[in-house]
């Protein structure tokens, strides 16, 4: 690797740009852009930097720039609209739209228009989306129950509600009742690719929906680690609010970390039960440099006579968008290759692989055909 795409590297072309030493135009100029192109924004130096320097927020506020002088192209703008498109496209136009979308009458035009790879297959849009399940299901709780509030992501909602029916299951048997957040979306897709005036303005609509929760007492907690890590980490930041941004981080939970500390404080005593006997897991990125994976972990291993192996994977390639891309799509499989699909591929039968990250998962699919799970889909509690 090269120094300049080290994350040394790229701070030090921050400091060059923002000092006029690249010239007049350095904060907006390509040399920059090519400098923090390969930077899969995965927040790990936030946590290993001594400084906590975040280079993925950094990246963020110099691609805002870049776009005010540079423009749009379709691809950044199916990726600012992202959390806009899939209510339209789930529900009774996804199995024309997930048919079409796997065509190579799609996929090459798509290629030439928006430089998004052919070889990558798109995430399927659901059927069935999971707020308008859960709307109609028969709640298992009783008046006692104590509520919590369940964040319904974009990838929850519209291409994976099976994440958000186990949560519920999960959640009520031991002993919640389930509240959907109904919020919005976190403007992760925005923020990453630094359309970060829309996140901001967007983000804290959402932020202010669950604020209403957090002033009834409640807690919310959420599956997705890039979604927690928008609501958390990147949004509190970008808005005016000091206070709100407080509450955010103090009452947002990932699902599992919420659940280790019930565990731990008293508050529940959860049988957990699966039917593998071993589970891979890989880490999202974001989870595993803001929060940390040991509450997962640890609930995997409540799991009776439960093998849990957790990879020291790295990021999985995807990183959003960026393993979607012609250009980076040869570099996402690279990184794949060096430990998650070789473990993948060397699983012994029985073996549950588990990843967070909704990326991670479609990045699994894509290359190896295996379905991955979010951790609460493994596991059921009584």
């Amino acid at each position: 690797m090269t120094e300049e795409h080290s994350t040394r590297g790229r701070a030090n072309a921050l400091r060059l740009a923002m000092t006029g030493q690249f010239g007049p135009d350095g904060m907006t100029g390509r040399r920059l852009y090519e400098v923090l192109d390969l930077c899969l924004s995965c927040k790990g130096c936030k946590s290993e930097c001594p400084s906590n320097v975040d280079i993925a927020r950094l990246k963020g506020e110099f691609l805002q720039h870049y776009h005010d002088s540079h423009g749009m192209d379709l691809r950044e703008r199916m990726i600012a609209t992202s959390a806009d498109i899939a209510p339209i496209f789930a529900g009774w136009l996804a199995p024309m739209v997930n048919w079409f979308q796997d065509t190579a009458l799609f996929r090459k035009p798509l290629e030439l228009m928006t430089g998004f790879d052919q070889r990558r297959r798109l995430p399927h849009y659901t059927s069935r989306p999971f707020h308008k399940t859960f709307a109609k299901r028969q709640p298992k709780h009783n008046a006692n129950s104590r509520r919590i509030v369940l964040f319904d992501d974009t990838y929850m909602n519209y291409y994976e509600p099976d994440i958000g029916i186990s949560a519920v299951n999960l959640l009520e048997a031991c002993g919640y009742r389930v509240t959907l957040a109904r919020a919005g979306c976190c403007q992760r897709p925005r923020i990453s690719h630094g359309h970060l005036r829309e996140a901001r303005k967007e983000g804290e609509r959402t932020l202010r929906a669950l604020d209403a929760y957090i002033r009834e007492g409640l807690d919310i907690v959420v599956c997705e680690p890039s979604c927690a890590s928008a609501l958390t980490d990147d949004l509190p930041d970008l808005i005016d609010d000091e206070a709100l941004g407080n509450r955010i981080r103090q009452h947002v939970h990932l699902i599992d970390a919420f659940l280790d500390r019930e565990i731990k404080a008293g508050h529940i005593q959860p049988r957990f039960t699966s039917r593998a006997s071993r589970f891979i897991v890989h880490g999202h990125c974001h989870q595993k440099a803001l929060y940390g994976t040991a509450p997962m972990i640890s609930l995997l291993r409540r799991v009776e006579g439960a093998e849990v192996n957790e990879l020291d994977s790295g990021c999985c390639g995807m990183a959003g968008s960026f393993g979607y891309e012609k250009e980076h799509y040869d570099l996402s499989m690279k990184i794949a290759e060096r430990r998650l699909l070789p473990a993948i591929r060397n699983r012994t039968p029985g073996t549950e692989i588990i990843a967070c990250g909704f990326s991670c998962r479609h990045q699994i699919l894509d290359a190896e055909g295996v379905k991955a799970v979010h951790w609460v889909e493994a596991v059921k509690a009584d």
